[in-house]
């Protein structure tokens, strides 16, 4: 979760230079989309959507209702466009007009049924009147499809791209919130950046010289994201780092595979001291990968614990392995 791309946009709206998240939606097209997340995130971020959500499901972001969208059942495609339809044939083409009614023999029937060439003229009883003013009249709807004459149309929703004519409760609601930084989400964003800055100055003192929120290339030759890189070129020492609040066996995975890739060496920090997952333990055994917590001074140190569901358990003193011993060759 705490991806360089989470933690650029979550420190944009802490410093203020973002005040807030909007969808835009394009009325075209229907599609939506968070351009002041976007300029933030990086592609493996994956979908905007699903990770703001994900972050306001974590309390880090707190959203306020902007609007609706609705989603294709037959194609998925998003923003359907609201329409009639008959309730006889469920056809959309409908037409508004008005019915009329003789009060005198209760003929009803619609405008052109009474309107002749040079007069209005009751069908049934071909009594001859003023003008329609002498007939009662209602709002109707004419079916192009069918024929049918009703009342009330019914409500729909028609697809932009398949043209598949829905009722609205058959289809996909989303709702579109605006997304703002909470309070927790502050502090989240602090102990990140802490933490990544805490880790630079021991690499500093160490010779090694880093780079925050940089790219690495790998083995493919495509940049990766990292939150911190160290390198000492002329003793060919590399070391890729990774902060999260609580790791888990993916985080943990994915920076081993990354390190092995480039040939560097991995440093791991959990901001929480808490490292998730059943499976972690056997991952941490890996002897070029350190993990290390940050204590409430912002100081780095070397013991954690490993638990399984969120609860305190299993704890052990960290690794001690030197991750700024040079590597050579």
């Amino acid at each position: 979760m705490a991806s360089p791309g989470t933690v650029r946009l979550l420190t944009a709206l802490r410093e203020g230079s973002l005040d807030e998240v909007r969808p835009i939606l394009d009325t075209e097209t229907g599609t939506v989309t968070y351009p002041d997340a976007t300029e933030y995130l990086d592609d493996r971020d994956g979908r905007s959507f699903e990770l703001l959500e994900a972050l306001a499901e974590r309390d880090l972001l707190y959203r306020e209702f902007q609007e609706k969208q609705y989603i294709c059942p037959r194609c998925e495609s998003k923003g359907m466009q609201y329409t009639t339809a008959c309730p006889f044939c469920d056809s959309p083409q409908t037409i508004r007009t008005d019915r009329f009614r003789h009060p005198d023999c209760g003929y009803e029937g619609l405008r052109e049924q009474f309107v002749g060439d040079d007069a209005v003229v009751c069908p049934n009883c071909d009594a001859e009147l003023e003008s329609l003013k002498h007939l009662e009249s209602n709002a109707a709807h004419v079916c192009e499809e069918c024929g049918d004459v009703f009342e009330t149309p019914e409500h729909r929703l028609r697809c932009r791209d398949c043209r598949h004519v829905s009722d609205p409760l058959q289809t996909i609601e989303r709702i579109l919130y605006r997304y703002f930084l909470s309070e927790r989400g502050a502090a989240w964003v602090d102990e990140q950046l802490a933490a990544r800055q805490a880790l630079a100055e021991v690499f500093e003192e160490r010779k090694l010289h880093p780079e925050i929120d940089t790219v690495v290339t790998d083995g493919t030759g495509e940049e990766v994201p990292v939150h911190l890189f160290a390198r000492d070129d002329l003793l060919n020492d590399r070391v890729v780092a990774a902060v999260h609040e609580r790791p888990d066996e993916t985080d943990i995975a994915a920076l081993t595979a990354l390190a092995a890739d480039i040939g560097a060496r991995a440093a791991l920090v959990t901001t929480s001291g808490e490292i998730a997952g059943e499976g972690a333990s056997d991952l941490l055994a890996d002897d070029d990968l350190t993990v290390l917590r940050v204590t409430k001074n912002d100081e780095l140190e070397r013991e954690y614990e490993v638990v399984d569901d969120g609860r305190a358990g299993n704890s052990f003193v960290g690794r001690l392995a030197d991750i700024f011993k040079p590597q050579n060759g």
